[in-house]
């Protein structure tokens, strides 16, 4: 049946991690994206390809929003070298011109029955483990990156197409946060110790097209996510009283984020990062098991906007948690944590 859960999996290897043997967030989300994508054209009946609108022209999957979250069994270490990450997925089509991806996230293969009961996002936010939810918008280039239109893809009349009824909590969402700027709270309760900007000025980044534009020459909502680690790291290198050494920015590692696009942007432009941060205090969340290879010091959560810098135009919007995956054997960056610790209190 197309509405079927689809069953993908990958080896991580060295192409797909990030400085502290990680998994790279931004090499997973291209992951989870191509495994969406080949979902929607089974969907669809053709390959990727071949999805076209009436006018035959080439359609792409423009992601609207993600939200990623690893439980606690997981990290982007343990999903580390080597390990085989086994991914369930499950498309449905909202008003013929949009796609909901559902994705259940293990490094153990997931069975039939993990899957009953999983109809929505909100389903999946109150699970434990580790899933990600994905909106995208059939769209086609009119002219060049800024103007972008929404189109219905040939083959979602079909019958068997699945639908759903209800609007994706990713396009409600998406809507509400680029009217009013707010993002709902992840599940962190705790309130944060929030890090001072001293400057309070935006983060300048130019648009690299030989890595910041996917096949269809567009800015691919990955490298947003890329443009966001690159805005925290020179927000906590080189913004607050205190810098953070780079050593220990390379042990922060993604638990919970929620993004959501809006706009495009030209090859030549540049972007323009906002970034807030705080900082989670000790017992705000619960021990890591003593048998993991690494120590977790302290959480920091972003908020972090993207702005086209030609016309100051809001391109993304996300709110992150991340933690300090710390080695044991790393006193010198255990240490670091200790006294911005003691200077924050």
């Amino acid at each position: 049946m197309a509405s079927a859960w689809n069953d993908f999996d990958f080896v991580v290897q060295m192409p797909h991690m990030a400085p502290g043997e990680k998994l790279s967030e931004v090499e997973f989300l291209k992951i989870l994206a191509a495994y969406q994508w080949e979902a929607i054209a089974r969907a669809l009946g053709r390959r990727p390809p071949a999805i076209v609108n009436a006018q035959h022209e080439r359609l792409y999957g423009s992601v609207i929003d993600v939200e990623l979250h690893l439980g606690a069994r997981h990290s982007m270490e343990i999903l580390g070298e080597d390990v085989r990450v086994h991914v369930r997925n499950r498309v449905r089509f909202f008003a013929k011109k949009f796609a909901e991806g559902l994705f259940l996230i293990d490094d153990r293969e997931i069975g039939d029955g993990e899957l009953e009961g999983l109809e929505s996002r909100a389903d999946l936010r109150r699970r434990d483990g580790s899933w990600a939810c994905m909106t995208n918008a059939f769209i086609a280039r009119s002219g060049g990156n800024v103007r972008l239109k929404v189109f219905k893809p040939v083959g979602a009349d079909d019958p068997d197409v699945p639908e759903m009824h209800d609007t994706p909590i990713g396009i409600v969402e998406q809507g509400r946060v680029q009217a009013s700027g707010e993002i709902e709270p992840l599940d962190e309760k705790a309130d944060g110790i929030v890090l001072e900007d001293r400057t309070g000025e935006a983060i300048r980044y130019r648009i690299v097209p030989e890595s910041d534009l996917n096949g269809a020459g567009l800015v691919y909502f990955a490298r947003y996510e890329a443009m966001m680690n690159y805005g925290e790291r020179v927000f906590l290198g080189e913004r607050l009283p205190w810098p953070i050494s780079t050593e220990l920015v390379s042990y922060l590692s993604t638990e919970h984020r929620k993004a959501y696009f809006f706009a495009n942007a030209s090859p030549s432009d540049s972007v323009d990062i906002r970034v807030s941060a705080s900082l989670l205090p000790a017992g705000a969340f619960p021990a890591p098991a003593t048998s993991l290879p690494y120590r977790v010091p302290a959480k920091l959560q972003f908020r972090i906007d993207l702005y086209r810098s030609s016309d100051n135009v809001l391109m993304a919007s996300s709110l992150v948690r991340k933690a300090l995956h710390v080695p044991g054997s790393a006193k010198a960056a255990l240490n670091e944590v200790e006294r911005l610790l003691r200077r924050l209190r």
